[in-house]
């Protein structure tokens, strides 16, 4: 007789491996859907098979297929599978019916309260539909039923962050290394903050702390990059940009800003191919047409912009790229004078995205240009009525730090909301930055020194970790799309 874990793994691994590679044809996905459909014939009961299935045509844009296998998945487990209701949930959210997600991720945590991915999952819904208080009942929820969680503690510390209540920022940032002193995440989410508070040692120390987590991971080499070049340190932002593209060569990100930094300190025929070679990469990825056709624009090739704005409101005309590639082309209208153009071009923006300061600001910079003050003041006015204000209140703090750790008095001064000794404030935050190895993050110095007094060597760090020489880098300009690689069908069983 079969065995049901063995063979039920077998059957998920084989589907999952042929979904996840990055090129695959129609028999792939077949011989995916087909192995996991197996799995559900014959275990009916194992939520893994139904979850596996769910995603892949989740993938293919296949929600409403989708959706029928993770409800026929919670029948078939009774509903007590909260993997299922979670993947459910995060599907109808991503279809914006939110309600119906809520409700999913409700049944989640009633099948298993210490499911941590549905406490999450919840938390970030609420925050993205403006509900800070009820998202912070959720994360801390998490925190009480599941424990310590890198994913609850950055996500707490970015709110903290964005409320500028820095110091108690720090400290959970602090705790979602603790808890995975691996996620890059953390220590990028972490070194973002640092860096837009000018702290920029600081941040540097904790760029490197994420790419040494994750050395290949792209979104730290990108973000470093930019990082050093906006202080000023051109070549070192090129070599990084250079080695995460090496590192992700099919990533169009890293060489869309690579572009855009060739245009600013190099030419715009360099910064021309590395779009191009983008664009080939992924000729899906809105934000490479949009600024394409910036830099055209820049350049006074009106007409190769408009064909680029076109190409890239042609993916989309609903999404946020799609709101600022509008944003761009009526700013194009209006230096050239088709002001009409370009009102429609701003109306068409904030109707995707009301929320635009820039956007509103633009527009009614036009009209004041144009001698119309009147109507300026209507639309800065329309900007003030409809603009989403979330107050938050900071009083949570307290009753976060009685489910993380009681006993915790020294931390309790540290996040102190009443006013204090900004010097005792900065001694103890130094103390919780103190990482495992003894070494502290210096948080003040406004050094922008590229050398890191921690000696992290670049060039090294790639040669021993990643056999990578970062002196040899080059970008391949050519493209070729790779051919179709016929797979034998193997035999599952």
């Amino acid at each position: 007789m079969l065995k049901h874990s063995s063979y039920s793994k077998r059957y998920i691994y084989h589907s999952t491996t042929y979904f996840r590679q990055r090129y695959f044809g129609v028999d792939e996905i077949e011989v995916c859907n087909f192995c996991v459909q197996k799995c559900i014939y014959y275990w009916p009961e194992d939520g893994r098979a139904y979850v596996a299935l769910g995603k892949a045509l989740s993938k293919q844009s296949k929600t409403a297929e989708a959706r029928a296998v993770y409800e026929k998945g919670c029948q078939a487990t009774q509903g007590e599978n909260p993997y299922i209701w979670q993947c459910w949930a995060v599907l109808e959210d991503k279809m914006g019916n939110t309600r119906r997600a809520r409700e999913l991720f409700d049944a989640a945590t009633v099948a298993d309260k210490k499911h941590i991915a549905a406490w999450h999952g919840w938390g970030v819904l609420e925050l993205k539909q403006g509900n800070i208080s009820k998202a912070r009942h959720l994360l801390a929820k998490g925190l009480k039923f599941c424990g310590g969680n890198e994913y609850i503690y950055q996500t707490l510390a970015r709110l903290e962050a964005k409320a500028s209540r820095y110091e108690q920022a720090r400290y959970l940032f602090r705790q979602a290394t603790k808890c995975n002193p691996k996620s890059c995440a953390s220590w990028l989410a972490w070194a973002q903050m640092e860096m837009q508070q000018e702290n920029n040692r600081a941040a540097r120390q904790l760029f490197e702390r994420s790419i040494q987590a994750s050395p290949k991971n792209r979104f730290a080499w990108h973000v470093w990059g930019l990082f050093e070049a906006k202080m000023g340190n051109v070549e070192k932002g090129r070599k990084l940009l250079k080695i995460g593209h090496a590192l992700n060569p099919r990533d169009p990100v890293l060489l869309q800003s690579l572009a855009l930094l060739e245009y600013e300190y190099s030419t715009a025929n360099l910064a021309r191919q590395l779009f191009r070679r983008a664009s080939e990469l992924d000729p899906r990825h809105q934000p490479v047409w949009t600024a394409w056709g910036w830099m055209e624009w820049k350049e006074g090739n009106i007409a190769t912009a408009r064909k680029l704005y076109q190409k890239a409101l042609s993916i989309n005309s609903t999404s946020e790229t799609a709101a600022r590639c509008l944003q761009a082309w009526g700013v194009l209208e209006q230096r050239i004078g088709n002001l009409s153009a370009a009102r429609r071009l701003f109306r068409s923006s904030l109707n995707i995205n009301s929320q635009s300061y820039v956007t509103w600001m633009t527009w009614a910079s036009l009209e004041e240009n144009q001698g119309n003050s009147v109507r300026a003041e209507e639309i800065r006015d329309l900007y003030f009525q409809q603009r989403t204000e979330v107050v938050d209140d900071a009083s949570w703090v307290m009753g976060l730090l009685d489910i993380i750790d009681p006993a915790l008095d020294r931390i309790r001064s540290v996040l102190n909301l009443d006013p204090a000794s900004q010097q005792s404030r900065l001694d103890s935050l130094r103390t919780i930055l103190e990482g495992e190895n003894g070494n502290n993050i210096d948080e003040e110095s406004d050094s922008n020194d590229m050398e890191s007094e921690s000696g992290f060597d670049v060039d090294a760090f790639c040669i021993e970790r990643l056999s990578l020489d970062p002196s040899k880098l080059q970008v391949q300009m050519e493209f070729s799309p790779p051919s179709p690689v016929k797979r034998s069908r193997e035999k599952v069983l």
